[in-house]
């Protein structure tokens, strides 16, 4: 239901794109020039508290805030209002608020001017419009979910959408502890809504992903042999390879448990095990080379050793595999890989024994501008200091 609800979202988004515009619109007033209007047009406030140096408020604005669908979904139920929480007035409406992280997404009723609802962190956005939908109807806002939560209502259908909320603002053990509830209570894992929500929001090694090992042929005869493969492979990239080599032969076991024994050498800095292991891989016409370079972009950034001397053949391998992932990843505008390899390539000309014939920008910090090579944006600013 909630799929196709947010589908219905997205077409309706699309066809007013063009009276609507691009993305949400904001309001910067004054507070109560916010409150008056919000008043005027009968609409809760929405606000996003930010601030100038938060990584992920900056990518809510640029990848969520900035889509039509999401723009037509908010536009349309809210008065939106965009606060530096460190900045004059907004600083104030923090404290009133009790916003103590970033993003805090906030919904004020503008009557009482109380929050009603309230989120936060990176979402995507069917999620971010969920979270909208959740201030519009009281029996999924936040402090109604929260409270009910507390005072012992373990309804499936309550816990069901308690569980949703918490998972939205990365509450791992809240929604650990009542999924568990949810199926102490009778719910099951073949039951399709349950299906869906334990695969939307718990991960790991967990009791019910072995249920699905032990029960393979069930529940792939109930929703199908690619998305319980799909499941299984997604929760079993990391953890005990113990416990993982014991489940059910699934697509993608192979190679997660391949994947663990390397990352397991080169914890135990055994690098030419890890090379020949990589090395194999890489020369292996069976092995699907894009989700092996995913996870060849982490093992080999160059970046993660800057504090330990690593032995010249790993750094020589990195290079190489930073220059495979480079040249054959078919995502082309993921840039960070790029950024890995060119300073892989910076590092190797600084490692020259003989630096004649290299240029001077080259093997010393840059004269003027800037004096690290990343990717951080140039609008957002370092997080200040605080005082202990």
């Amino acid at each position: 239901m909630r799929r196709h609800l947010f589908t219905l979202i997205m077409l309706a988004g699309a066809l007013s794109v063009f009276a609507q515009g691009h993305g949400i619109q904001f309001v910067h007033k004054p507070w109560k020039d916010i409150v008056a209007q919000a008043k005027a047009e009968n609409k809760l406030i929405f606000i996003d508290f930010y601030t100038q140096w938060c990584g992920p408020c900056l990518n809510m604005a640029q990848q969520v805030f900035s889509l039509p669908e999401v723009g037509y979904f908010y536009n349309q139920n809210f008065i939106n209002a965009k606060i530096d929480a460190e900045e004059a007035e907004g600083s104030e409406l923090a404290k009133k608020y009790g916003v103590r992280s970033y993003p805090t997404y906030a919904f004020i009723a503008p009557d009482t001017e109380e929050m009603v609802h309230r989120s936060s962190s990176r979402q995507t956005a069917e999620q971010f419009i969920a979270t909208g939908q959740g201030a519009l109807q009281p029996e999924l806002r936040s402090f109604y979910l929260e409270r009910e939560y507390q005072q012992g209502n373990r309804k499936p259908e309550f816990l069901m959408n308690y569980i949703r909320y918490e998972h939205s603002i990365y509450a791992r053990e809240q929604v650990s502890t009542a999924f568990d509830e949810l199926i102490n209570g009778g719910a099951k894992l073949t039951q399709r809504p349950v299906w869906d929500l334990f695969v939307g929001t718990i991960s790991g090694l967990t009791p019910y992903l072995k249920q699905v090992s032990d029960q393979y042929a069930v529940f792939c005869q109930l929703y199908g042999q690619k998305e319980v493969d799909a499941k299984l492979a997604k929760e079993t990239t990391y953890g005990d390879l113990e416990v993982i080599e014991k489940f059910c032969n699934f697509e993608g076991k192979l190679f997660n448990s391949q994947m663990i024994r390397i990352q397991s050498a080169l914890r135990a800095k055994k690098y030419d095990e890890v090379i020949a292991q990589i090395d194999a891989l890489i020369a292996d016409p069976a092995v699907d080379q894009q989700a092996l370079i995913e996870r060849l972009k982490f093992i080999a950034r160059l970046s993660y050793y800057q504090r330990e001397e690593v032995p010249q053949n790993w750094f020589d391998k990195c290079v190489e595999y930073l220059q495979y992932i480079a040249y054959n990843q078919t995502v082309r505008d993921d840039a960070s890989i790029h950024q890995e390899y060119a300073a892989a390539l910076e590092e190797v000309i600084r490692r020259q024994k003989t630096k004649e014939s290299i240029p001077a920008c080259l093997t010393t910090p840059p004269v003027h501008g800037k004096i690290v090579y990343n990717l951080r944006p140039d609008v957002l600013k370092m997080k200040p200091r605080r005082n202990k």
